[in-house]
């Protein structure tokens, strides 16, 4: 079975960090968050997939999963370009899967067991969630516990129980793409190409997500799952060099990493070839790689890769990739700031 990853999407809701990549590349928990998509795949046995690219710099996807092999999967590449909606995206990849396949969303994160979602009889197959903010998702209304109808992010709170972003279909849903019509938003919708094949008398089973997962489409939801996977799957390992340091519980420390006279407290995460000095490192802290913190104290936030911070206090914070934060102790003592669209400042 093949697996279907849409990589697209503008990201509008992280800018400014998805003004030079998207935002599937964000790591949270020292993954991309796609990474930790493709590696829930391949623990359920689906190891071919194919990467539906967007038009937002797609080259940096292809540069950081190259053909799979480094993931133990393969992956194939189609371009959409410009967002025409999912229903759209997946239709490009007609020619490429078999008879049953499955598509998940490259920015969200659902632990869930992929066998159990793979494994279905009727036409298709979708994984639902209560939400308590239906108005951002295509919801399903559940009559006698069965879906009887899907409507893309209603104005009404006609359901809770939201579609997460992952489904799997048999080809019919190729039948039901070709005859779709744009919606107001002049994208061909995931949910009226299902609701398409309800029109035909087909069977859509669905499951209930129970408890946590996770749509990363905003900073706060970036910290959340960051602060979620942390807890779940990171482990103890030092592999770089500490030096004078206290590191406590389950912090990693990547090969190349150096932390100095300081403090670590895990659950964290630190990449490759980053510098910590005279600093405390709290729990909930994801630092990227090639990263330079220096005289400060950082908890529960996610720093990406390249930054230099030195000399302040973070907290809940989202920094964007090669981003510089310095103390300047000199007079006036005055803040300076070069700040981007949409950013959120608190001082």
């Amino acid at each position: 079975m093949e697996a279907i990853v849409l990589h697209g999407g503008q990201g509008t809701r992280l800018r400014p960090l998805t003004h030079t990549g998207p935002k599937q590349l964000i790591k949270v928990a020292g993954k991309p968050v796609s990474q930790w998509v493709i590696e829930q795949l391949k623990k359920a046995n689906i190891s071919d997939i194919i990467m539906i690219l967007g038009d937002n710099n797609p080259q940096k996807v292809v540069e950081y999963y190259g053909d799979g092999s480094k993931f133990e999967v393969k992956i194939k590449y189609i371009y959409q370009g410009k967002a025409r909606g999912l229903a759209d995206a997946i239709y490009r990849a007609k020619n490429l899967v078999g008879e049953k396949f499955l598509v998940y969303l490259g920015d969200n994160i659902v632990p869930y067991n992929l066998s159990k979602l793979v494994d279905f009889k009727g036409s298709a197959s979708i994984l639902l969630a209560k939400v308590q903010n239906p108005y951002r998702f295509g919801v399903a209304i559940i009559k006698e516990g069965k879906i009887a109808k899907l409507i893309e992010k209603p104005k009404e709170p006609i359901s809770d129980y939201a579609l997460v972003g992952v489904y799997a279909f048999t080809r019919e849903i190729f039948d039901v793409i070709e005859n779709l019509k744009p919606s107001p938003r002049n994208e061909l919708e995931i949910t009226d190409a299902i609701q398409g094949l309800l029109d035909r008398n087909r069977e859509i089973y669905y499951d209930i997500v129970d408890g946590w997962w996770k749509d990363t489409g905003t900073p706060e939801d970036i910290l959340e799952a960051n602060m979620v996977l942390l807890d779940e799957f990171n482990q103890r390992s030092i592999k770089g060099i500490s030096n004078g340091s206290s590191i406590d519980g389950r912090v990693t420390v990547e090969e190349g990493a150096q932390v100095f006279n300081s403090r670590v407290i895990g659950p964290t995460f630190i990449g490759y070839n980053s510098i910590i000095k005279d600093s405390y490192i709290g729990p909930y802290t994801m630092i990227g790689d090639s990263c330079n913190i220096e005289n400060s104290d950082i908890e529960n936030s996610v720093i990406l890769d390249g930054s230099n911070i030195s000399g302040v206090s973070l907290r809940d914070s989202l920094i964007g990739q090669s981003s510089k934060i310095l103390r300047i102790n000199k007079r006036p003592l005055a803040m300076r700031f070069i700040i981007g669209e949409r950013s959120s400042l608190e001082v």
